[in-house]
């Protein structure tokens, strides 16, 4: 079992990127319920104080935006939006970039401009990850501008 912080889209976020995405290209695609940007991968053990002390952190309005590939075999959409505060107090290393994985098998197809609605994560969350099924183990709640 290995552990990672995450930060979900919302539903309308998810409708609009599985709106653009050709799913007659051959590709293994993530499934929507699992899309997330993962702020930090922690492996097998968590260091829970500083999961905890994400509670009440500032996080900027994102965008998903556009698409980008990793060794051209996973693609990702990227994101408009400056996450990395919040991803090194996660624990994130240097060689972190804020992406949300959507298929691997990518080839250099080509993919769409796409640019979604703007949003707000309201909540951290501690997954663990055993053969594929994403488990939430503890959530935090972050400060967004809705929440001052």
């Amino acid at each position: 079992m290995k552990f990672f912080t995450a930060l979900y889209p919302p539903p309308h976020v998810v409708d609009e990127l599985d709106a653009v995405l050709d799913r007659s290209l051959d590709l293994e695609w993530t499934k929507p319920e699992k899309w997330h940007v993962t702020l930090c991968c922690h492996g097998e053990t968590v260091d829970e104080e500083r999961f905890r002390a994400l509670e009440g952190h500032e996080v900027p309005e994102i965008r998903l935006r556009d698409f980008g590939d990793f060794r051209g075999r996973v693609l990702w959409a990227g994101i408009d939006g400056d996450l990395n505060r919040l991803a090194r107090a996660a624990g994130a290393n240097d060689n972190w970039r804020a992406h949300l994985t959507v298929a691997y098998g990518y080839r250099g197809q080509p993919m769409p401009a796409f640019l979604s609605s703007p949003w707000q994560p309201f909540e951290a969350v501690l997954v663990s990850s055993a053969d594929g099924v994403y488990t939430p183990v503890d959530r935090v709640g972050l400060r967004t501008s809705a929440r001052r």
